[in-house]
């Protein structure tokens, strides 16, 4: 009898060893984000500029991604006076490992007649930022 509970002992150490082991692989998802901007469309009545936003959202990691949300701001450049921006939320879904997936959006960028005059001349562009707001991955990859 005390040799069956030593056998079950030492079986049950060997698989729990075997699991840490695999427990401790564990890679997370890798996310880079690429962000471009165009612009589409200049209206002078409202002093709106509508560009066209895309994300390439990348997993270089060793696990998918799931729930990835994406949080974006367009804005006029920092040093120019009266600064302006726009954010949204682009919700991208799951991106499996090694795989890229890209998300497009219109956001439209209201601003002031001195920087509506620079940035729809070309004089100057609109700066674009992209930062992952959520992500969940799971062990089984």
């Amino acid at each position: 009898m005390k040799k069956n509970i030593t056998l079950i002992f030492i079986v049950l150490l060997f698989v729990g060893s075997i699991l840490c082991a695999g427990c401790n692989t564990y890679a997370e998802p890798e996310l880079i984000l690429n962000s471009t901007l165009q612009k589409v469309h200049v209206s002078p009545e409202t002093q709106e500029i509508t560009y066209d936003v895309t994300v390439d959202v990348t997993n270089k990691g060793g696990n998918n991604a799931y729930d990835v949300s994406v949080m974006v701001i367009v804005s006029t450049p920092k040093d120019l006076p009266e600064y302006r921006f726009v954010n949204d939320n682009f919700e991208v879904g799951t991106v499996p490992k090694q795989e890229t997936i890209s998300v497009s959006r219109q956001v439209t960028l209201q601003m002031t007649d001195s920087n509506f005059d620079l940035l729809s001349q070309g004089t100057r562009d609109a700066e674009i930022e992209a930062k992952v707001t959520r992500v969940t991955s799971n062990i089984m990859g």
